[in-house]
């Protein structure tokens, strides 16, 4: 009897064995059949899942560049590699940090630093917080400096006394190279206060730094007094 038991396992670890091996060749098939790369994900697929993903849209976040910087611009994946580049830029708008000029009455009431931060003077009139030339009827250059490198797209002027008398704007880039952004003849304004407002297209340049000329040598009025210069442009 104990014969007869030992024989039927013999028998029956034979099958065993068989069962075991092609249980293993089944899945040494499967594993290969997953690992394989020519069964996977096609690169133009990959690559049109990440050129989606790089211009997502959705109603919280308009883009991925526009959440990076605010505002609205275009994001791509360059075609050499998965590296983001954002073709926008903000704008930005600011007053000066300090001035000065070639001719001013003082140094701090009517002085150039009156020139500098955001317009304070509500009002058409002869008043200390604007800058004035020691007499009304200098020529003379108020440098302005500003916080930032841009590239100027626009430029405001505030005149608050006698207005017109600007004669023209430059702006000095990183070189020291200037740039005429505005030209005119000197005239009285019958508007007071007056924004002089002037427009600057596809400039190729950054800098910080303004000069304004005025020539008052035909002003009847009096001064031509400046509040405040802001200059708009593309950050850096």
């Amino acid at each position: 009897m104990i014969t007869d038991w030992i024989k039927n396992l013999f028998d029956n670890m034979g099958q065993l064995v068989w069962i075991g091996i092609v249980a293993i060749a089944v899945i040494v098939a499967l594993a290969l059949l997953t690992l394989n790369p020519g069964t996977g994900t096609e690169p133009q697929v990959i690559q049109l899942t990440l050129d989606a993903a790089s211009i997502l849209q959705n109603q919280y976040v308009p883009t991925l560049s526009a959440h990076l910087t605010q505002t609205p611009v275009d994001a791509a994946m360059t075609a050499a590699s998965p590296t983001l580049s954002l073709a926008g830029r903000q704008e930005v708008r600011m007053y000066a940090a300090s001035a000065e000029a070639t001719s001013e009455i003082d140094p701090l009431t009517q002085g150039a630093v009156q020139a500098a931060g955001p317009p304070n003077t509500t009002e058409c009139g002869d008043f200390a917080t604007a800058w004035a030339t020691k007499k009304p009827t200098d020529s003379a250059a108020l440098t302005l400096l500003y916080p930032e490198l841009v590239k100027p797209t626009g430029v405001i002027v505030y005149e608050t006394f006698n207005p017109g008398f600007i004669s023209r704007i430059d702006f000095m880039d990183i070189y020291g190279q200037f740039h005429t952004l505005y030209e005119g003849q000197p005239q009285a304004r019958t508007q007071c206060p007056f924004q002089l407002v002037v427009a600057v297209d596809k400039a190729d340049y950054e800098g910080s730094r303004l000069v304004v000329y005025i020539d008052q040598t035909t002003s009847l009025g009096g001064w031509d007094q400046i509040d405040a210069v802001e200059l708009i442009g593309i950050r850096h």
